[in-house]
């Protein structure tokens, strides 16, 4: 495991299962162990090895692969988008998100949103709809009567419901049943 970190080995494994998946024929199931078998002829000791001997993480993949074939390959390419979102904003894979073709990325006001909070040293904010007239706000949770600027209004909902889904901005509700947003570490790492 010395020459493969957790994140390239998790990479590994679920891109290689995307390709094992796609060889395969739609209605044909497979199993850990034809997985496994796949990767030592590809010469990926080390990765089958790590299946092999990680019980929790045999089950996980079995229970993938049991999967109906379109479920598993929609939810890879899923997986693909949410990476190719991330990765366009961390310095130095821009360059390679930007050459490859992509359905999604995150917005610039996305991406503002957790560069604010961590300018701000913010963990939170609010939405704030006006009673009569404006636009709706969104003060930080800091007390001390900061916003979060939003730039795109008509696209404030999707940009947030975007972050929320990718697992940089966690929803909750107050004790009023109003929104409130609270970056997660994986956020502050996009907005950094």
């Amino acid at each position: 495991m010395e020459l493969l970190t957790t994140a390239s080995s998790f990479a590994s494994i679920v891109g290689l299962l995307g390709l094992f998946k796609s060889e395969r024929r739609a209605e044909e199931s497979a199993t850990i162990d034809q997985y496994v078998d796949w990767l030592r002829r590809r010469e990926h000791e080390q990765l089958a090895n790590l299946i092999q001997n990680n019980a929790q993480l045999s089950r996980s993949l079995q229970a993938l692969l049991s999967q109906n074939h379109d479920e598993v390959m929609a939810k890879l390419h899923r997986l693909d988008q949410v990476l190719s979102d991330v990765a366009s904003h961390v310095v130095g894979f821009k360059p390679i998100t930007d050459a490859m073709p992509a359905e999604s990325r995150l917005s610039d006001q996305a991406v503002s949103i957790l560069h604010q909070l961590n300018e701000m040293n913010a963990s939170r904010f609010f939405e704030m709809k006006p009673i009569s007239g404006g636009g709706t706000r969104f003060p930080t949770g800091d007390g001390e009567g900061r916003h979060i600027e939003i730039t795109d209004g008509r696209f404030i909902e999707d940009d947030l419901l975007t972050l929320c889904e990718l697992g940089l901005l966690r929803l909750d509700h107050n004790s009023q049943g109003k929104r409130v947003f609270t970056i997660t570490r994986a956020g502050a790492a996009v907005g950094g």
